[in-house]
C-alpha cells in the first residue's frame, strides 16, 4: 500500500492549525488545505473518494474546506468499518480522525510511487512490525506517527525504512517529472504546480460525478470577506 509521509506530515500541521489559527490568517491558510485536498482526492482509489465524500457532505459548507482537515473530540463507537483497506471510523474512545486521512489512507497503487511511501500491506507477514503505525492512524495519535516519518521513508521501531533497495541497485520505480525522490528533495525535472483557484469547477474531483458533487459544495461555501488592510 502506498502512504504519502509528506502529505501526512502536511495534514497534521493543517489538522493542529485548523484548532488554533484565525482570522485573517486562517482565511489565507485555506489555500493550503485545499491544495492538499486536490492532491489527495487526485491519487486515491474510487473506494476512498466514495468514503471521503460520504464524510464530507454532511459537514456544513461554512466551515469547508477546514472540515476536511479536523480531527474531533473523542466520542463514543461502535467498531471500526473498512472499505478495501480504508478505515472509515476511529475505536471507541479514540478521536475521529480528518475526513482527509480516508484519501492519505486510500491512495492508489503506482507504479512510479516513492518507494518510501510503500509499505507492505497491512494483513501481510510483512506488514506486522508496521502495525503500531496503522493503530496510530487508527486513533490519530499524531505524535507516534510524526515519529514514523523519516527523511528517506517511513522508519519502524527496529530501524527499518519502507521501500528500502539493496545497496548498489540504487533506486527503482522512478522517473524524471514524477514529484519527490527517495531521498526526499524534489525532483528538479517536476514540473510546477498548476495554479489554484476556489472558482475551479473540479478542484478536487477527477471524474464528473464527483466534480458536480463538490462543486456544488464549494459554490455553496460562504467566503469571509478580506479585511481592508489585505486587500491590494
Amino acid at each position: 500500500m502506498l502512504l504519502d509521509r509528506h502529505r501526512m506530515a502536511r495534514l497534521i500541521e493543517l489538522s493542529t492549525l485548523e484548532r488554533t489559527v484565525r482570522d485573517p490568517e486562517r482565511s489565507l491558510r485555506e489555500e493550503d488545505v485545499a491544495l492538499l485536498i486536490k492532491a489527495a482526492y487526485d491519487d486515491a482509489t474510487e473506494a476512498a473518494r466514495a468514503a471521503f465524500m460520504a464524510r464530507v457532505k454532511p459537514m456544513p459548507t461554512s466551515t469547508w474546506p477546514w472540515s476536511a482537515v479536523q480531527a474531533l473530540a473523542p466520542r463514543a463507537a461502535t467498531g471500526v468499518g473498512r472499505i478495501v483497506g480504508v478505515t472509515i471510523a476511529p475505536p471507541p474512545g479514540a478521536p475521529i480522525s480528518p475526513a482527509l486521512l480516508i484519501l492519505l489512507r486510500g491512495q492508489a497503487d503506482a507504479m512510479d510511487a516513492d518507494p518510501g511511501n510503500r509499505l507492505p500491506a497491512r494483513e501481510s507477514p510483512e506488514g506486522i512490525p508496521w502495525e503500531p503505525l496503522h493503530r496510530a492512524l487508527d486513533a490519530w495519535d499524531t505524535a507516534t506517527i510524526t515519529a514514523w516519518i523519516g527523511p528517506m521513508g517511513w522508519v519502524s521501531r527496529a530501524g527499518a525504512t519502507s521501500g528500502q533497495v539493496p545497496a548498489g541497485t540504487g533506486p527503482t520505480g522512478s522517473r524524471p517529472g514524477t514529484g519527490p525522490t527517495p531521498n526526499g528533495t524534489p525532483d528538479p525535472a517536476s514540473p510546477p504546480p498548476a495554479a489554484f483557484s476556489w472558482k475551479h469547477p473540479a478542484v478536487i474531483a477527477a471524474g464528473a460525478s464527483m466534480a458536480s458533487t463538490i462543486g456544488v459544495i464549494l459554490f455553496s461555501r460562504r467566503r469571509r470577506p478580506v479585511p481592508a488592510q489585505e486587500k491590494p
